[in-house]
C-alpha cells in the first residue's frame, strides 16, 4: 500500500472516530436536555398540584386546632353535661297548689250549701283528698323533672355535635388532601431520582462512545 494511500485510510478512520464521538456526546446531550424537561414539567405539575391542595389542608388544619383547643383543660368539650337535683315543693309547685285549690273550693261550695256546717266526713275526705292530691301531684312533678332532665341533656348532646361535626368533617378534608399531597410529593422525588439518574446515564454513555 502505497503511502498516499495509507495516510488516506488513516485520515477516513480518524474522521469516522470523530464523527463516532460527536454523535454520542449529541446523543447524551439531547437525552439529558430531556431528562432537564421532564424534571421542570414534573416540578411545575406539583406545584400545580400543592395550589389545589393549599386551601383544603388550610382549613382542616384550622378545624384540627380549633378542635385541639377546645379539648384542652378548661376547653368547651371537656364540661360534662349538669343538671339541678330534683327540689319539689308543694307550697310552689304551681300544679299542685291549683288542684288543691279547686278542691278546696269544692269543699267551700258545699259547706256554703250546709249554711256553712262540714261534717266530720266531709273534713276526713277534704284531708284524704289534700293527701292523695300531694302524692299525685309530687309523681307528676318527678315526671316532668325527668321529662326536663332528658331534653336538656338531648340539647346539650345536639348543641355539643352542632359544635364539633362541622369541625370534624373540615379536618377529614384537609387530612386527605394532605395524604394526597403526601402521596405527589413522593410520586414527585421517584421521577426526580430517575431523571437525575437517566441524564447521568446518558452523560456517562455519551463519555463512553467519545473515548
Amino acid at each position: 500500500m502505497s503511502g498516499w494511500v495509507a495516510g488516506a485510510v488513516v485520515v477516513a478512520g480518524a474522521t469516522s472516530a470523530y464523527m463516532s464521538s460527536q454523535a454520542a456526546k449529541s446523543a447524551a446531550s439531547t437525552q439529558a436536555a430531556a431528562m432537564d424537561r421532564a424534571s421542570a414539567a414534573q416540578e411545575a405539575g406539583l406545584t400545580a398540584q400543592q395550589a389545589i391542595n393549599a386551601p383544603y389542608i388550610d382549613k382542616g388544619t384550622a378545624a384540627m386546632n380549633r378542635l385541639a383547643e377546645m379539648t384542652e383543660p378548661g376547653g368547651r368539650l371537656t364540661k360534662d353535661f349538669e343538671y339541678g337535683p330534683f327540689n319539689y315543693n308543694q307550697n310552689t309547685d304551681p300544679g299542685t297548689q291549683f288542684r288543691l285549690q279547686q278542691g278546696l273550693n269544692a269543699m267551700n261550695a258545699t259547706a256554703a250549701a250546709r249554711g256553712g256546717l262540714i261534717s266530720g266526713n266531709a273534713l276526713k275526705a277534704g284531708q284524704d283528698y289534700g293527701q292523695a292530691q300531694g302524692s299525685q301531684e309530687y309523681g307528676a312533678a318527678f315526671n316532668r323533672y325527668l321529662s326536663n332532665y332528658a331534653n336538656a341533656q338531648n340539647t346539650f348532646q345536639m348543641n355539643r355535635n352542632n359544635l364539633t361535626q362541622p369541625l370534624q368533617f373540615l379536618t377529614s378534608i384537609g387530612q386527605a388532601a394532605g395524604s394526597n399531597q403526601a402521596a405527589n410529593i413522593g410520586n414527585f422525588a421517584n421521577a426526580q431520582s430517575a431523571n437525575i439518574t437517566g441524564a447521568a446515564n446518558a452523560t456517562a454513555a455519551g463519555q463512553i462512545g467519545s473515548a
